[in-house]
């Protein structure tokens, strides 16, 4: 299984379908190569490049429907596994962190 199909169908749980466009992106950005063979050398640097890549998928529209076709997916479960691959790799939750609020006296 090539880094890309194991992104793919990492994404693909969530109902993201991942373009060839997003992987230049993610390659680009990350420095890892999408047509490498996923293995256990490389799965933590694969995590943490998707993990910055979480971000810019939540800006997508998170459901579309055309002519009867509808497709949507889960918000939700993407912030979560972006917490877990944040938490396991002692990255800073951009996204989840807690937000500060000002209370007026």
């Amino acid at each position: 299984m090539t880094v890309a199909d194991y992104i793919r169908g990492k994404f693909q749980t969530f109902g993201i379908t991942v373009s060839e466009a997003d992987l230049l992106e993610l390659s680009l950005s990350s420095g890892i190569n999408v047509e490498d063979e996923m293995n256990q050398q490389n799965i933590g640097l694969v995590s943490v490049a998707m993990a910055g890549f979480i971000p810019s998928l939540l800006l997508r529209a998170t459901s579309i429907n055309e002519n009867g076709f509808s497709v949507s997916w889960n918000v939700e479960g993407i912030k979560q596994y972006y917490a877990f691959l944040c938490k396991k790799y002692g990255l800073k939750d951009d996204i989840n962190a807690d937000k500060a609020t000002v209370t007026f006296l």
